[in-house]
């Protein structure tokens, strides 16, 4: 029988909170895993918004080529769920119910959707981690099945369960949600059996931990009343939206004042929104945690490695084959067993925001350097940081070495000179306007 697969995205989880000895939160379950299996301790997201990033650990793809982005879905590009039906896997998922991810599980056997916004999400606490054990313990899931979970605990904005409130849960609110999944990261697993099922444990984008509870647009007092508004009067739900939209960005523009006078500009960084004209390393550095009858020992990986890599690293995991030049992962196994791999440059981009369908930077990663400029303009808004000696990217040294840039642009004008051999499929309009309105309830759009 084939392993069955536990694949697990905690949006926006940061890789310094899920492994380290530089954390307040409380993590047994999860440290456990890891001194179960492989842990790749350099994993970069190559975007900071989650629909980009899940399309490239989906389809072992870059956006450019696939066209999976925030704003949109192609039903042409092959995923994985589409590679594992072929092969007779039953797909499962529980997910946010939002218009992108929908689309992403069309074809699966079975799925679960929660309530997903800035002001109403659900977390495990409310009803998504029970409704979990209960698929885990139910024996309904045919073997060998997948089963993909996203969770949104800390999706800004962030709740706090009362039970991990006390401080030695963490410093900061973020630091206690991390314990807080820890906590249900221990009870999924043991309603598995780990012996038959490969567990892969990941993030889709990472995100700062800000200085100040005063983040932009947060106004937590009105999502928790949001929250319990929409079970007792649903009907209001539409107009209650729209005006908090409209006080969220008012919001915005006299907080922006307050705090500039109160912060420097890297403290301030740390409350300003990802799919930006920014794309600095804490929205991009995820944990990724493979765990597997086939590893032999525990082990922590330095390679940079990203999303791309994850789709044939599973395959091969499995056993199972898909020849498909189109790809840009590595099958990063052989790391596995101490062997040696390529370490190649890694395509970068914030996320598609606004009124923009696409992003306003694109770049390169590499293990030394981190490059990037605007998309439209390759002379325009040029960095370059020593990702070894400038890890808090403060220091822009793109005049001081116009060699390397030269170079790293000659790497990204390679990427994207790749023909496009995967045929674009557009959404309906109605289905880009729920996307619409679902990101302008996320704060991504105005």
């Amino acid at each position: 029988m084939k392993p069955n697969v536990l694949f697990i995205v905690i949006d926006s989880l940061r890789s310094d909170r899920f492994f380290g000895k530089n954390r307040s939160c409380k993590t047994p379950n999860i440290d456990s895993l890891v001194n179960k299996g492989v842990y790749f301790k350099n994993t970069i997201s190559s975007s900071d918004v989650t629909g980009i990033c899940l399309g490239n650990i989906f389809s072992g793809m870059y956006s450019f080529k696939t066209g999976l982005t925030l704003r949109n879905f192609n039903t042409n590009v092959i995923t994985l769920f589409d590679i594992l039906k072929n092969y007779g896997y039953k797909l499962n998922a529980t997910i946010p119910n939002l218009t992108w991810f929908n689309l992403l599980i069309k074809n699966f056997d079975e799925y679960d959707s929660f309530r997903c916004d800035n002001l109403i999400q659900d977390s495990l606490y409310d009803g998504v981690g029970n409704s979990i054990l209960k698929k885990l313990s139910s024996q309904k899931m045919k073997e060998p099945w997948i089963y993909y979970i996203h969770l949104e605990d800390l999706h800004p904005e962030l709740v706090v369960p009362k039970d991990f409130h006390d401080e030695k849960f963490g410093n900061t609110d973020y630091d206690k949600v991390v314990s807080s999944i820890d906590h249900w990261i221990g009870k999924l697993i043991k309603k598995i059996n780990i012996e038959n099922t490969i567990v892969v444990i990941t993030a889709d984008h990472a995100d700062p931990i800000p200085i100040t509870d005063d983040r932009l647009g947060s106004i937590p007092n009105i999502q928790t009343a949001m929250k319990k508004g929409k079970d007792k009067f649903p009907i209001l739900e539409p107009i209650g939206l729209k005006i908090f939209i409209l006080i969220r960005e008012l919001t915005k523009i006299f907080q922006k004042q307050k705090l500039r006078k109160k912060y420097t500009p890297k403290e301030l960084r740390t409350i300003t929104p990802r799919g930006s004209k920014t794309l600095f390393e804490e929205t991009q550095q995820i944990p990724l945690l493979f765990l597997s009858n086939k590893v032999k020992k525990p082990i922590i990986i330095d390679n940079l490695v990203t999303g791309v890599d994850i789709l044939p690293t599973l395959l091969n995991l499995l056993g199972l084959k898909h020849n498909d030049p189109n790809l840009d992962g590595r099958d990063l196994s052989p790391l596995f067993e101490d062997k040696k791999i390529v370490d190649i440059p890694i395509y970068i981009e914030s996320g598609d925001t606004q009124e923009r369908e696409t992003g306003f930077l694109i770049g390169i990663r590499t293990a030394d350097y981190k490059y990037h400029r605007t998309r439209k303009d390759a002379h325009s808004g040029i960095c370059l940081y020593d990702m070894k000696n400038d890890p808090f990217e403060e220091n822009n040294i793109a005049k001081e070495q116009p060699e390397i840039v030269k170079n790293l642009e000659g790497i990204l004008q390679d990427f994207l000179s790749i023909e496009k051999k995967i045929d674009r499929f557009e959404i309906s309009d109605d289905e880009d306007q729920k996307i619409s309105d679902e990101l302008k309830k996320l704060g991504y759009l105005k």
